[in-house]
């Protein structure tokens, strides 16, 4: 009976043994989704760029509207960041029918593709583009996603980028914006204002020696040796070296650009928060403040938030 434990006991070790070797050879769950995740993308991108060479890129109307049938009927979120890459760039039609999936694709949940609405809403070179992302983004189901036009807006360092932002808030109503509006509706940045050019003339003094090649010369030696006397002769190298001196002249030109700190208003936002609030302080922002802090604002705008919670930087 006493045998009969002892093996139990160690047969129970050894698949215990067995399976912790298994268990640390096998990847953890988060490598196997990062993995089973690229290979989706990858897959999708193959796709996806076989339905453009074949339907999109041929100079036919048919081929073309079978060719969008087909992406819009791709249903998997990992089809979105795919389809951005392949039809984001300058064909204007291709830009319209990624516009087309990313709509059909924010209605469905995908996070990806709203995020991508919004950059396109502030980042695209064509203000139709731009103004057809809104436009989607404002019809889509429930309250509009507006966490990175946001971000762009408070944090942005580029003015135009701000104002873009700003704008689209407005056209979909997002009424938090209006604190930080105000906060971007006057900024001090830095600007080249003018430039100091100073000219000045250096004088380089080169000295230098110049070598003539070597010639070699006989010269006749005349020794005493026991029982008389001995001759012979021997060459010498001889250098004919020539002093060289010049001066040269240059001119310098440097350029130092004149920076100053102002003070730059913004016309964008001001357009927008006229359109959000229905009052118009001008650029005055102790005024605009002064109105947040009054009893007919806090009807209309909601209690102030961070743009970025803590827990996203």
């Amino acid at each position: 009976m006493r045998h009969w434990m002892l093996s139990g006991v160690a047969l129970v070790t050894v698949l215990g043994a067995g399976r912790a070797a298994l268990a640390a050879e096998e990847p953890a769950p988060a490598a196997k989704a990062e993995a089973a995740g690229e290979s989706a993308y990858t897959e999708r991108l193959k796709e996806i760029r076989l339905i453009e060479i074949k339907y999109l890129r041929p100079n036919d109307e048919k081929a073309f509207k079978e060719g969008r049938d087909k992406l819009l009927a791709i249903e998997d979120p990992a089809a979105v960041k795919p389809m951005v890459q392949v039809l984001y760039g300058e064909n204007a039609r291709y830009r319209g029918l990624l516009l087309e999936a990313l709509t059909a694709a924010a209605n469905r949940g995908s996070k990806l593709a709203r995020a991508y609405l919004q950059e396109i809403a502030v980042g695209d070179s064509i203000a139709a583009n731009r103004s057809r992302a809104v436009g989607n983004l404002k019809g889509l189901s429930g309250d509009p996603p507006t966490d990175r036009l946001m971000a762009h807006l408070a944090q942005d360092k580029v003015p135009a980028i701000r104002g873009r932002a700003a704008t689209a808030l407005a056209t979909l109503d997002e009424k938090r914006a209006i604190w930080l509006m105000v906060e971007q509706l006057v900024t001090e940045e830095t600007r080249v204002t003018g430039a100091e050019v100073r000219d000045a003339q250096v004088a380089l003094d080169i000295r230098a020696q110049q070598c003539d090649t070597p010639t070699f010369r006989t010269y006749p030696i005349t020794a005493a040796v026991p029982g008389g006397t001995a001759t012979f002769t021997i060459e010498l190298p001889q250098v004919n070296v020539v002093d060289v001196a010049t001066t040269v002249a240059m001119s310098d030109r440097s350029v130092q650009p004149t920076v100053q700190r102002v003070q730059v208003q913004h016309p964008e936002i001001l357009a927008a928060l006229k359109a959000l609030t229905g009052k118009d302080f001008g650029y005055n922002q102790a005024a605009w403040q002064q109105w947040l802090q009054s009893p007919d604002a806090a009807k209309l705008v909601p209690a102030w938030q961070p743009a970025i919670k803590p827990a996203e930087k």
